[in-house]
């Protein structure tokens, strides 16, 4: 065989080779990101949730508790948010939620995300959810302030909920 011809050959191998090696499928997001920055009653989430943690709200001076933060999770959606009751008529309840970055166990990862909601009403209020299942932990935090005073908060800026 000449030179030449062992060259064609040996390309024409080596093509057939790469064209036989298995192709890796990108690594897909996990299933349930359809949900992020979603309102769980108008997905339906919300029929299927249960509170997994809560906090009192106290008053950062006085100790007087002025309200509840709840972390809500829908066991159909497998979504968390924040729910406060605000028991001050005229208060503004701030609802923090946040969930790094994360691996996902079967390939692929959740995205950062974050929301802070923040409306003027006595009584119950949550904010926006994300996918979260159980194998992840987020970020979580509320204040009540009235006018420029905060009357209500979970103590530190967020608390870890897994």
């Amino acid at each position: 065989m000449s030179r030449s011809v062992s060259r064609v050959v040996a390309a024409v191998a080596l093509t057939a080779g790469l064209a036989l090696a298995p192709v890796q499928p990108a690594q897909a997001a996990p299933p349930g990101g359809q949900y992020d920055y979603t309102d769980p009653a108008q997905t339906g989430c919300s029929a299927t949730a249960i509170t997994i943690w809560s906090k009192q709200l106290q008053h950062p001076v006085t100790g007087v508790v002025n309200g509840v933060m709840e972390v809500r999770y829908s066991t159909a959606c497998q979504t968390n948010w924040v729910r406060v009751n605000n028991y001050v008529n005229g208060a503004a309840a701030t609802k923090i939620m946040i969930r790094p970055r994360v691996h996902a166990p079967e390939g692929g990862s959740l995205e950062y995300a974050s929301d802070t909601t923040v409306d003027v009403y006595h009584g119950w209020s949550y904010g926006l959810q994300f996918y979260a299942p159980s194998w992840v932990c987020i970020q979580v935090g509320a204040t009540l302030t009235l006018g420029n005073e905060v009357i209500g908060s979970n103590g530190q800026s967020v608390d870890w909920v897994c």
